[in-house]
């Protein structure tokens, strides 16, 4: 195991599944965000970027990494460089290093326990060597990873390499090992060119990808110009009025919510908890209204802090859009 090779300046193999807007749903960056990464990296910008700094799982995966590789190796009967120092480049358009190459000539693989051929079949030939990408996850175990556990990583790994096939070998809670053998897939490759193409074109802008989120848009757009003019949503407006709708929807929810409250705590009255059972017997909700104490806090004075711009990471809508009277 060596440490990071590649250089932020261009696309890597970690970052594929970013790149196909499939990133971790909790841990991983935008699209957005490795635009910024990418720009910061070549001097172009100096963008705000979220992403995932590390956690001890991390850690733990690179405590492990080199347990996972030799074992997965011997499962195969095959034997594995777990000391690769070269990056290996596709083009101008990715540049990747790899956990292991497994040295092979020709292997008949059979399907197996602990072992998956994800071309759906019983047996397959394994030409030439092989990709191997390390991972552990505390996650349950499923027989086929999800895209951001290594499926575009190594279909990138593998166009950089030049293998025909490769290795996902996962170690799942700690417990269990799981081989997941991929062939080249012309369809996925040929979907990474294409949005690598685009990704590396928006960099001129730059043009940036419609935000997946809130949080997402303040940061691709940090900062307003109160000197423009407005903007007609018109091409958007189907979008907008729905978002009205729900607005609206919300809004008249939580005041039916706030009517309906005294009367439950009414019925509470000094008992702090209650509980509603359905026709079976089973309970299906459980009510809370504690009692909150307070410690006397001596006075403070707050520290001066320096002017800063942050845009907010939702928009604002006036009220009498939103239906209200007065």
């Amino acid at each position: 195991m060596v440490g990071k090779l590649t250089t932020d300046k261009k696309l890597s193999g970690s970052l594929a599944p970013v790149l196909m807007n499939q990133s971790h749903p909790t841990y991983g960056m935008s699209r957005n965000d490795l635009m910024a990464r990418v720009l910061n990296a070549r001097g172009q910008g100096n963008y705000e970027v979220q992403g995932f700094s590390g956690n001890e799982a991390a850690d733990f995966g690179n405590e492990f990494e080199p347990t996972i590789l030799r074992k997965a190796a011997e499962r195969l009967g095959l034997d594995v460089d777990t000391e690769v120092s070269e990056v290996y480049h596709y083009g101008e358009l990715f540049s990747v290093s790899l956990d292991g190459i497994l040295k092979n000539t020709a292997l008949a693989l059979q399907a197996q326990d602990g072992i998956y051929l994800m071309n759906g079949a019983e047996t397959v030939i394994l030409e030439g060597d092989g990709v191997l990408e390390s991972k552990l996850t505390s996650a349950p175990f499923t027989e086929v990873p999800p895209p951001y556990r290594g499926p575009w990583q190594l279909q990138m790994q593998m166009m950089c390499y030049g293998a025909k096939w490769g290795v996902i070998a996962t170690l799942y809670q700690g417990v269990r090992l799981v081989l997941n053998v991929y062939e080249a897939d012309p369809d996925m490759q040929a979907k990474l060119i294409e949005a690598a193409e685009d990704f590396y074109a928006r960099l001129e802008g730059p043009d940036w990808y419609p935000a997946i989120d809130g949080a997402d848009a303040a940061r691709t757009w940090g900062r307003g110009e109160d000197d423009l003019p407005p903007v007609d949503l018109e091409p958007i407006s189907e979008t907008v009025m729905k978002y009205l709708d729900a607005r609206r929807a919300a809004k008249a929810a939580e005041a039916l919510a706030k009517a309906l409250e005294p009367e439950i705590m009414s019925q509470m009255a000094v008992h702090e908890k209650a509980f509603l059972k359905d026709e079976n017997g089973d309970t299906m909700v459980e009510i809370s209204w504690p009692t909150r104490n307070f410690k006397a806090q001596p006075e403070k004075i707050v520290p001066a802090k320096p002017a800063r711009f942050e845009r907010q990471k939702s928009i604002s809508v006036s009220a009498k859009w939103l239906g209200d009277d007065q």
